[in-house]
């Protein structure tokens, strides 16, 4: 009897936090950074499977477009980075320019497991003028490999991990040597360090006006603090999670129908992961709360 009392608390909780149409402030600052990490990753998948369709190695195709994006997004380097209109490219991946004039050409490596052939590549002179970079496993490998053996060449880290390429390719259907189990555990994993991180962020600002403000003191800014960060690492854990098994369910649900490869079918399966995502995320957010209200 206790127990069911003790639950129906909660779920009352729950429904008070949660109830109506508008967040509560606290489940808004844990889930703004997940709502946006997916709906980025979203776009990724979109633009990856654009030019990659669902080919096994989508991971790398994911590295690429996101390894852009970090050059693009850069309002202070002036530089441009556009990929090349090929799904197999073998010696440049992208061009970036700067003020119309081309400063680098740029090969993505997503292949820390399988580093000999990007070795035997470097050797025969294929990347004699090319960048290399890759996610941070592939440059840790290759570089250390490099320095061992006397090759010049090295491999410049995007900062992109390589469970975030597999994971998001999972869910897409492909990198099927990663199993959807451990995809989802790598997702929550990244997922729980952003919303922890960006939440905690956020409340830091909020908390630190209020206690100026006088409306809190040090102790209470301090604990609303330390329950944002926790809530948005749980939240960001289980709605990456969700989102990945999510996909990738959706994906092998499409891949056996007409849907495959067409328009709608990308919709169904970029989007699915975004919904269920939101919907686990604010739940998440919703009984973590009211455990705490």
């Amino acid at each position: 009897m206790m127990e069911k009392a003790k639950q129906k608390i909660v779920q009352n909780k729950v429904n008070r936090n949660n109830g109506g149409k508008v967040m509560s402030k606290s489940m808004v600052k844990q889930n703004v950074g997940n709502v946006g990490k997916h709906l980025y990753e979203a776009s990724v998948k979109v633009r990856a499977l654009r030019n990659a369709g669902g080919c096994n190695n989508l991971n790398g195709h994911i590295l690429e477009v996101m390894g852009a994006d970090k050059t693009n997004l850069n309002p202070f380097n002036g530089l441009r980075e556009t990929l090349v209109k090929s799904r197999t490219a073998t010696t440049v991946d992208s061009i970036v320019t700067k003020g119309g004039k081309i400063v680098q050409r740029v090969q993505y490596k997503d292949t820390a497991k399988s580093i000999g052939d990007t070795v035997r590549r470097v050797k025969a002179g294929q990347y004699n003028t090319t960048t290399l970079k890759g996610t941070t496993e592939t440059a840790k490998v290759f570089n250390r490999y490099a320095e061992k053996h006397g090759i010049a060449k090295r491999m410049h880290d995007t900062g992109i991990s390589s469970n975030t390429t597999k994971s998001l390719a999972r869910s897409c259907g492909a990198a099927k040597q990663v199993s959807l189990a451990r995809a989802a555990g790598m997702a929550a994993k990244s997922g729980g360090m952003v919303g922890g991180a960006v939440s905690g962020g956020i409340s830091v600002i909020s908390n630190t006006i209020a206690l100026a403000n006088g409306e809190k003191d040090v102790g209470e800014a301090l604990g609303c603090i330390a329950k944002d960060t926790a809530g948005g690492a749980l939240s960001g854990a289980g709605s990456a999670a969700a989102a990945t098994v999510a996909g990738g369910a959706v994906a092998s649900a499409v891949a056996g129908t007409a849907l495959a490869g067409t328009v709608i079918g990308t919709a169904c399966v970029v989007a699915a992961p975004v919904a269920v995502a939101v919907g686990v995320g604010c739940a998440i957010s919703a009984i973590w709360n009211a455990i705490w209200d």
